[in-house]
C-alpha cells in the first residue's frame, strides 16, 4: 500500500503557492513537488506538520492506497 494525498488540491484551494507552504512548514519546495506528485513518501513529520498547519487531520490529506 502507497501513501496518496491530496495535498495540491488543499494548498491551491487556499490560494498557496509551494514556496509559501515550504516557508510555513519547513520543507523545501522540492520535497513539496515530489510529496505532491506521489514521487516521494511522506515521512510521519511531513504529514504532522500539514496536517497542523491546515488545521486538518492528518487523514484527510494523507491515506493509504489500497490496490
Amino acid at each position: 500500500m502507497a501513501v496518496v494525498n491530496n495535498l495540491k488540491e488543499i494548498r491551491e484551494s487556499r490560494g498557496l503557492l509551494q514556496e509559501d507552504l515550504a516557508s510555513a512548514t519547513g520543507f523545501c519546495t522540492k520535497t513539496i513537488s515530489r510529496v505532491e506528485r506521489g514521487e516521494r513518501a511522506p515521512s510521519a513529520e511531513f504529514m504532522l506538520r500539514i496536517a497542523v498547519y491546515f488545521n486538518l487531520l492528518t487523514e484527510d490529506v494523507f491515506m493509504l492506497e489500497e490496490h
